[in-house]
């Protein structure tokens, strides 16, 4: 009888835990006879391509609604709160116990679905992707929650592991460090980015990416750029950061602040898309200038096409991508010192490039989901068994 895994992502959208999850479930249905199904948290744009794959269900009422004013919205809400009061009822129904043989949780903020589903007595593997900011702000219930009903933890890099040791007292020999993956046989078309910016083939473009605001240090690039063009006018520089809404009030902030700057014909905020690497591909560097990063996977997917990094110290895992041959390492949140990394690689092609080929030789050495895949294959057999 063909085992049966249930897979529970927190969210549907266009960010690492949901890519991750979706090209790992991709694998599983090519190079195993593993039977599953997936419980989405919250629905998203990747919704249809799961849904390609196994049966889904959501958690959680979506909401479309912006106006929190009208009674539209209100009454949505009504029937998100009634939804979720009824789901913990309706999965006992929809997963008898013996239904399931293992629960792989793909973060940290499922705790509410995994309590729902503990009448399973399954094992439960959780691949963590969070640090101590994400962790706090999902509450401390939430994740008694999953140090209750979790059996194994995947850590997705080194920091992690040694965060869930020290801050959350998590047994070592519970934790398995598998980083993050991409598949290398997707195709990626150039001058996307510049085609679309107009931005010239001298041009030199220093990335950034990311949906959030604050963590992912949004108001930082701003500030990394005005520090770079402060010191180096005659240089063609143009920073690009894809990814996040740009009707939030945060994006209307940072829209103030590159005007104030006299920035808006060098920096540019593009929402997230459905095909990131064909924007990435016309980087020439990318600045990770997260406040905190577990180990983010559009480092491993802008390293993959032979881009350096920059990022801080004591902010997650980048650093451990990146050491001291793919990029570079800076302060924490020490912009000046970011920026003149930038400024010297904006002037070294020849360093740029160097760097860069030795973060893609190693994300064809360590990141490939040909070869990571399996090691997450080997703990889910060994619960299986």
């Amino acid at each position: 009888m063909r085992k049966k895994i249930l897979f529970i992502g927190h969210y549907a959208g266009y960010t690492g835990a949901p890519i991750i999850l979706l090209r790992l479930m991709k694998w599983l249905k090519e190079n195993s006879d593993i039977d599953f199904e997936i419980i989405l948290k919250c629905d998203g744009v990747l919704r249809a391509e799961y849904e390609k794959l196994s049966p889904v269900i959501i958690y959680h009422a979506p909401q479309k609604e912006k106006d929190i004013l009208t009674q539209n919205f209100i009454n949505r809400i009504k029937t998100y709160f009634s939804d979720k009061r009824q789901q913990p009822e309706y999965l006992k129904q929809k997963y008898p116990i013996g239904s399931v043989d293992l629960i792989f949780s793909n973060t940290i903020t499922n705790g509410e679905i995994l309590s729902s589903l503990s009448h399973l007595q399954c094992p439960v593997i959780c691949r963590v992707a969070e640090l101590d900011y994400w962790i706090n702000r999902s509450g401390k219930v939430n994740f008694e929650q999953v140090k209750k009903y979790s059996s194994h933890f995947i850590a997705v890099s080194n920091a992690v592991k040694e965060n869930l040791i020290r801050n959350h007292k998590i047994p070592g020999e519970k934790i398995d460090v598998i980083h993050g993956f991409i598949d290398p046989t997707n195709n990626i078309e150039k001058n996307t980015l510049r085609k679309k910016m107009n931005i010239p083939e001298d041009g030199i473009i220093v990335g950034g990416s990311g949906a959030e605001i604050w963590r992912k240090g949004k108001d930082l690039f701003i500030q990394l750029a005005i520090n770079v063009f402060n010191r180096c006018k005659n240089l063609p520089i143009y920073f690009v950061w894809l990814g996040g809404e740009n009707d939030s009030e945060d994006s209307y902030r940072i829209l103030h602040d590159l005007k104030k700057a006299n920035l808006t014909d060098k920096v540019f905020f593009l929402p997230e898309v459905s095909n990131p690497l064909d924007y990435y591909t016309d980087f020439d560097m990318f600045a990770m200038v997260s406040r905190e990063d577990p180990y983010p996977v559009v480092n491993i997917e802008v390293a993959s096409l032979g881009k350096p990094i920059l990022c801080f110290n004591n902010a997650g895992g980048s650093p451990e991508l990146v050491e001291e041959d793919s990029g570079f390492v800076v302060p924490y949140l020490d912009v000046e010192a970011m920026a003149e990394k930038v400024i010297q690689l904006c002037k070294n092609k020849n360093l740029r490039k160097q760097l860069g080929d030795q973060a893609a030789n190693k994300v064809r050495d360590r990141h490939s989901i040909l070869t990571t895949a399996p090691k997450i294959l080997k703990i889910i057999n060994n619960f299986l068994a």
